[in-house]
């Protein structure tokens, strides 16, 4: 049986390897972006205000797959505050775009009990290629059970979306943990403290 992702993370932080984590997951990341298209070093992708070519961007995504990509909100200027670098499961799909949960909206510590309550919707154990989770809106069953996933429901526009990076299901947990949220308008901690009082509201 797979060891979940909380406890993973009790143990990492009672064994005192948080950091070697976060440098482990950096390289992951490194490596995760020199094998896909975008072509950008961890750095360029993490500056603020960088973005990947428009020209690069694909339209090819599956629901329930993980994906990252960059992405620049067409109402930024009036949102709260937005992340330019989600890291997001696709649960429906639109002519435009698409609904999407993105976990970076969470604690890392929430986004391992999310993903792990997420699990209940695998079409599969394998944690490959052919992994993915069958998910709606609805079946989120307005919030009762998951309410991390409440904060995390965002909507993306195509058009505003840049190249979409691929996580293989068995690398889901290691990006969970990868510090590149790029928020806008609020920083991390404000918009995770935020985040936790709409979990308590329905």
């Amino acid at each position: 049986m797979a060891v979940p992702l909380l406890s993973l993370l009790a143990n990492t932080i009672r064994a005192g390897l948080t950091a070697l984590r976060e440098k482990v997951a950096k390289a992951w990341f490194k490596k995760l972006v020199k094998q896909a298209v975008v072509k950008k070093t961890l750095n360029e992708v993490r500056s603020p205000g960088k973005i990947l070519s428009r020209n690069n961007k694909t339209s090819f995504w599956r629901k329930g797959s993980m994906y990252f990509f960059v992405y620049d909100a067409k109402h930024k200027d009036t949102l709260p505050y937005w992340d330019a670098f989600p890291l997001v499961i696709p649960i429906e799909r639109y002519r435009d775009g698409f609904l999407g949960i993105n976990f970076h909206y969470l604690y890392p510590k929430d986004r391992a009990i999310l993903l792990d309550q997420l699990q209940m919707f695998a079409n599969n154990d394998k944690l490959d290629e052919t992994t993915r989770l069958r998910m709606t809106y609805r079946s989120l069953g307005n919030f009762t059970k998951l309410k991390r996933a409440k904060p995390c429901i965002h909507r993306y526009l195509n058009s505003h979306m840049g190249t979409m990076v691929p996580v293989n299901a068995d690398e889901w947990g290691t990006a969970l943990f990868l510090p590149v949220e790029r928020f806008k308008g609020k920083n991390k901690t404000a918009v995770w403290m935020d985040s936790k009082a709409k979990m308590l509201t329905y």
